[in-house]
């Protein structure tokens, strides 16, 4: 029997993984910018990146919401 709170937790690890992501590839853009002085290419690529990778992982997240990872 599942717990009643089980959903919305599954949707609020949801929301956190793909802000996480983003933020991550930009921050990680925003460093290699700094870096190479080329602003703001790499901070836009990687924050697309970033986008799409949590977007994959919370299309895996709901659509097998009983397997971990």
């Amino acid at each position: 029997m599942k717990k009643p709170g089980g959903s919305s937790l599954l949707l609020l690890g949801v929301g956190t993984m793909l802000t996480s992501m983003v933020i991550s590839g930009a921050l990680l853009g925003y460093g290699l910018d700094a870096w190479l002085n080329t602003r703001p290419l790499f901070m836009l690529i990687l924050g697309c990146l970033g986008f799409v990778g949590g977007m994959i992982k919370v299309y895996k997240m709901l659509s097998r919401p009983d397997a971990s990872g």
